[in-house]
């Protein structure tokens, strides 16, 4: 903790120095007194959340950059590095997008829905917790939400809310390849 606490300090340092501004200065543009964010440069002492929001404020950055060691660095997943996998007898190919990250509150992957005599004809309804999104990169997605179907052509998509009983379909003699967001994640 402590040394999170120093490099929150160090960080709100050269973000007020790079910016030419003494401490009185900062202090006025934060409501906070000038020997607290001294102490604070120091990591001596622990800054709230609402103070971090007004520093963050004054110096027009995110709170997030006080933070860069605790963010993940970006995942990349290279196109020929992607995983596939289908779940036996389904006739949907999952490729994902990211890997599992133990905080992602959503996943996303390419979905090959194959033509029903490849496969399943058509998976279970179901309903979850959580939301869905799809945009349909080629053929016809069938989409059947409670009573109601939507048929969706490349270019289209649609969100919902995975409380709604639900089905994707490809009714069509051609693969279906569609763009899908789900969150929470699932796999």
């Amino acid at each position: 903790m402590d040394t999170v606490i120093t490099g929150i300090g160090q960080r709100i340092r050269e973000m007020r120095l790079r910016r030419e501004w003494t401490l009185d200065e900062l202090a006025q543009k934060t409501n906070c007194t000038p020997g607290f964010l001294s102490q604070l440069e120091n990591g001596k002492v622990a800054p709230s959340i609402t103070t971090l929001y007004a520093i963050a404020e004054a110096l027009d950055i995110k709170i997030t950059d006080f933070f860069p060691e605790t963010i993940h660095p970006p995942k990349i997943v290279r196109k020929g590095e992607r995983q596939t996998f289908r779940i036996e007898g389904s006739s949907v190919i999952y490729s994902p997008l990211m890997d599992r990250l133990p905080r992602a509150t959503f996943q996303s992957f390419i979905l090959t829905l194959l033509p029903p005599n490849q496969g399943l004809q058509y998976d279970e309804e179901r309903a979850h917790f959580g939301e869905e999104f799809y945009y349909v990169l080629s053929g016809v997605l069938r989409v059947l939400i409670e009573d109601t179907f939507y048929d969706l052509f490349s270019g289209d998509s649609i969100y919902f809310h995975s409380s709604l009983k639900h089905r994707l379909v490809n009714h069509t003699d051609h693969p279906t390849v569609v763009l899908s967001m789900i969150t929470p994640a699932i796999f």
